[in-house]
């Protein structure tokens, strides 16, 4: 099945409504290497925004990166 083009702008909008809440990542890092992350998305900027992980880890990912399937989101409450 053929996935809905989302633009750059529609995915911002997405990740400004997840800031600060509790989150889980998956993050595709290739040849079959995924890695899982629990925390919240501290900042935004124009082309990247920032997660802050549990165990205290400060990292940055691309808008890019989301609709690339690089990175699954998934809600955790809060």
């Amino acid at each position: 099945m053929r996935r809905r083009a989302v633009n750059i702008q529609e995915v911002k909008r997405k990740i400004e409504m997840l800031r600060g809440k509790n989150l889980s990542l998956a993050v595709n890092k290739g040849r079959n290497r995924i890695t899982k992350l629990n925390g919240q998305i501290v900042d935004l900027f124009p082309s990247v925004f920032t997660f802050r992980a549990s165990a205290g880890d400060l990292v940055s990912f691309s808008y890019s990166d989301i609709i690339c399937g690089d990175i699954q989101i998934g809600y955790n409450g809060n």
